[in-house]
């Protein structure tokens, strides 16, 4: 066997490749850690049924605590424990990890495509600090564009073909300029009360005239969530208004014809 110490087949090449794997390693290593600090530990069946003793958290482990500064003040700190939420679903299935199903109303519940997360409860703000979603008769210095269709005074029908209200106004994303929401007051068959609903999810018939919602029948327009004030919204609610819109179609019963078509 040839005699050559370990250093003769070592240069600096070699070396920089050793250290760039090792580097690499680490960083891998601790952006697995860093993006633990939320969703983990794991909401599991395992968990629930050794009374809390595993916890699922994989490697590499959960990073200690880190408190962040928030930009319009005060802090947060992540991970951090959140409480746990209450559902009206069960287990469709008896092994572990078997997907849940409602057991109320989902899309007031919030189980599935109608799932939302618990944001911040406070409203989401621009670099200056105002409020990034308006209503437009808050802001005069925003109007829609001229060369489209203002939605303003338009009817709105449901996915059954009902009348559920008129377009009272239009919310704005004051950062980036654009509708983000339609202000609806609804009639008494429908709650009598305003309501927002998603532009993205209304479909606009110029030639009737008329704005249609195909997730939503006019029972479900009448339990969507209300706002706690009537000119601004927050993050939770915002979340929660779009789950409710989005797992309208999903989740109701047998098809219904479309009577705008």
């Amino acid at each position: 066997m040839p005699g050559y110490s370990f250093t003769e087949q070592l240069d600096i090449p070699l070396l920089l490749v050793i250290l760039f794997f090792l580097f690499f390693l680490g960083l891998v290593y601790y952006l697995r850690g860093e993006d633990k600090r939320e969703g983990y530990p794991l909401e599991s069946d395992r968990t629930l049924g050794t009374g809390g003793r595993m916890k699922v958290v994989g490697f590499p482990p959960i990073p200690s605590p880190k408190t962040f500064r928030l930009m319009h003040g005060g802090t947060v700190t992540a991970p951090r424990h959140e409480p746990e939420r209450e559902l009206a679903a069960f287990s469709a299935y008896e092994f572990p990890g078997s997907p849940i199903m409602p057991s109320g109303d989902p899309l007031v519940d919030g189980v599935g495509p109608a799932a939302y997360a618990l944001k911040s409860d406070t409203p989401d703000l621009t670099n200056d600090g105002s409020l990034k979603l308006v209503p437009l008769r808050n802001h005069t210095e925003y109007h829609l564009e001229e060369t489209g269709t203002n939605p303003i005074g338009m009817p709105v029908m449901s996915r059954d073909g009902s009348e559920v209200g008129k377009v009272v106004d239009v919310w704005v994303n004051a950062h980036e300029y654009f509708p983000r929401y339609l202000e609806i007051e609804t009639n008494i068959e429908s709650g009598g009360k305003r309501v927002l609903a998603p532009v993205a999810f209304a479909t606009i018939k110029d030639s009737l005239g008329v704005i249609r919602f195909g997730q939503l029948t006019r029972a479900q327009f009448s339990r969507v969530p209300p706002l706690a004030s009537p000119d601004q919204i927050t993050m939770r609610e915002e979340d929660r208004l779009n789950a409710y819109f989005a797992g309208g179609a999903f989740y109701d019963g047998s098809p219904i014809e479309d009577a705008l078509s």
